[in-house]
């Protein structure tokens, strides 16, 4: 999937290839975060929100005839049938494009600025090499939803798409004497149907995108109910709290940290048996349990869980079997990689993004290299990853990983490195690596597989022969 982006903060002009796993490097301030967080609100649900509302006002450049036809085909009939490939053959590069053009007007609120002016902000998708893989991901996607009328109503819209078809079928479940059609608005129908239509598309090129904050470490601690607010405040008396927590609801967060904060709440609601139903439909989910508990045993050195206690559901930090801590007293790379943990367990599925600012954050050099061998793991189980970095850790040893998928004979590397897992093995056409710097970005990735980073290399060099 390759992306042109201009006029994005710092970044004047740049040409990205978003691969399997893309790494973006360089100093601060240099616009890696923004221009992560930029693909983010374009290819995860906030960008597809925005979108429908748009469309729905008549406010986006394009229009589909086939979806404004089987909208108008519904409302007669009550029930429609959209042929998703036709769509995205036709149009989903448009798509994308069309969504990215609205990017701009929601940016502020986006990152939580009201300082930076993204009128000028353009960002453009060239989908020819990557339509051949969004075609099949339509077709491996599943979808059964049910939405029902209010309390009054016993009417009920399904939308259903099966495994391996190419249509989703749109339909009203009527048991009442008067058709729900009649009763509601033509523009609340629209709005539902659009909503439904336009995210079912926007799957195409990616289920679902999860934003890993570099704030993550800070959020993860709220989550535990046994963690209460005054643990967090010097307030001698806790009844006058009201102008303390009032200060604390007043600060702006960014929607990537907001997102997380919701996702980790929705674990407490989330059933073993939908996922469960999610295994039966996606093996690949079985794959990521494991990653999990690898993550856990190999680096974290801990279980995480949540778990039924004294104090409701909380989720907790178990180093050992007779030792259960809770995460606000874990520790700091606890805290940072806990979120991943809980990500893989509860809700990754297939041809999901996840995007990880400075995944290094609070680690040890050595859980460094071990958290990119893991990260390339998750890679190569089909989830795709964007992280920005500062790490030289990270980037020399990427360029190992890269080298040894080129072995013939994996087995016998394989202890050369921290997990001893030949997956961790990345082919180089699944890597792209690009250096931030002077407004653009620049691909750092040789054909033979080195990775050019001069910006670590340059203070490495400086501190070596400060007394020389």
């Amino acid at each position: 999937m390759k992306i042109e982006i201009a006029n994005l903060g710092v970044i004047q002009k740049a040409e990205i290839d978003l691969k399997p796993l893309t790494v973006f490097i360089g100093g601060n301030g240099t616009g890696k975060t923004w221009t992560a967080y930029t693909l983010a609100s374009i290819l995860g649900e906030y960008g597809c929100e925005r979108y429908w509302q748009a469309y729905l006002d008549k406010k986006t450049q394009y229009r589909y005839p086939i979806i404004d036809n089987a909208i108008e085909e519904f409302l007669q009939e009550g029930t429609v049938r959209i042929n998703l490939i036709e769509f995205a053959e036709e149009f989903i590069e448009t798509y994308i494009n069309d969504v990215s053009s609205l990017a701009h007007s929601w940016m502020n609120k986006f990152l939580a600025t009201e300082r930076v002016d993204f009128e000028k902000m353009k960002v453009s998708f060239d989908l020819a090499e990557a339509k051949p893989e969004i075609l099949d991901n339509l077709k491996k996607d599943f979808i059964d939803q049910q939405l029902s009328f209010g309390t009054q109503s016993k009417d009920t819209l399904h939308i259903l798409k099966e495994l391996g078809d190419s249509k989703i079928y749109l339909y009203i479940l009527s048991v009442s004497e008067e058709n729900i059609l009649k009763k509601l608005p033509r523009r609340a129908f629209e709005q539902i149907l659009l909503k439904l239509i336009f995210r079912t598309i926007h799957r195409f090129l990616h289920l679902e995108t999860y934003i890993f904050p570099t704030e993550r470490t800070g959020i993860l601690p709220f989550f535990s109910s046994a963690t209460k607010i005054e643990n967090y405040l010097d307030i001698e008396n806790f009844d006058d709290i009201d102008e303390n927590v009032k200060n604390l609801s007043s600060i702006k967060l960014s929607i990537p940290v907001q997102d997380l904060k919701l996702t980790l709440e929705s674990i407490y609601i989330k059933t073993s048996s939908e996922r469960e139903k999610e295994i039966q439909l996606y093996p690949e989910v079985l794959e990521y349990l494991k990653l999990a508990e690898i993550l856990e045993n190999d680096i974290l050195g801990g279980k995480v869980n949540v778990e039924n206690s004294s104090f409701d559901q909380e989720i907790i930090y178990q180093p050992s079997e007779n030792i259960k801590l809770e995460i606000a007293v874990s520790s700091s790379m606890v805290k940072e990689l806990a979120p991943l943990v809980l990500c893989l367990r509860y809700f990754a599925l297939p041809n999901e993004l996840l995007i990880i600012d400075e995944p290094e954050v609070n680690l040890h050099p050595a859980a460094q290299v071990q958290i990119i061998e893991f990260l390339a793991m998750l890679v190569q189980a089909g989830l795709k990853v964007l992280i920005t970095t500062h790490s030289s850790y990270i980037v020399d040893h990427l360029a190992n990983l890269i080298k040894a998928s080129k072995y013939e004979n994996k087995e016998s590397i394989k202890e050369k490195f921290c997990l001893d897992r030949t997956d961790a093995f990345i082919p180089q056409e699944k890597v792209s690596v690009y250096l931030f710097e002077d407004g653009t970005a620049k691909n750092i990735l040789h054909e033979d597989g080195r990775i050019d980073w001069g910006t670590f290399g340059e203070v490495s060099e400086y501190i070596a022969h400060v007394f020389l």
